[in-house]
């Protein structure tokens, strides 16, 4: 029952199945090795880009802190030049109070002068206050409130050039 054609032709017919089997398996096995050897590229690839992010996060993070430590350092600065502000503030209303009470007495002899210089004459009240205590009392709340304005400038000096020192710092590209 077997075809009179392939009892002819069957030796070429093996041959030729010999020689399709022998190079579908090298092809096949050239594409495993193909597969293989891109596998390995990929692999070291992905290695190469971890030990590249690892590198990078680590650059990042000494970058972060360098940045921490300068603004902190602003920070302690401003701490400072804050505290020196106030010790100059309270030094200058220690002065301030001397001042006054120099006014103060000041204006009370003036006043009891003129009261008695005064004392005869009619229309004058022991209620009636004289002008340099007046002015005295002028010049102290405007002194005082001339301190207060004073003391806040320091201030806000202080913090705008500790604000600007800490933006600088961290406005600056990272150093390489």
């Amino acid at each position: 029952m077997i075809p009179a054609w392939f009892r002819s032709h069957w030796r070429v017919l093996l041959v030729a199945l010999i020689l399709g089997g022998a190079f579908f398996s090298g092809s096949w096995h050239g594409t495993r090795q193909a597969n293989t050897a891109w596998a390995l590229k990929w692999k070291q690839r992905d290695a190469d880009d971890a030990t590249e992010l690892a590198k990078r996060q680590v650059e990042a993070r000494e970058e972060e802190q360098r940045r921490q430590g300068e603004v902190d350092e602003i920070r302690k600065q401003a701490r400072q030049q804050l505290a020196g502000v106030q010790a100059d503030a309270d030094r200058a209303r220690a002065a301030s109070r001397g001042l006054h009470d120099r006014a103060d007495k000041l204006a009370r002899q003036l006043a009891e002068r003129e009261r008695a210089c005064g004392a005869g004459t009619t229309g004058r009240g022991e209620t009636e206050t004289s002008g340099a205590v007046l002015l005295a009392d002028l010049f102290r709340r405007a002194d005082e409130r001339a301190g207060e304005l004073a003391r806040e400038a320091d201030e806000a000096r202080a913090r705008g050039l500790a604000c600007e020192a800490a933006y600088g710092s961290i406005a600056t590209p990272p150093k390489r």
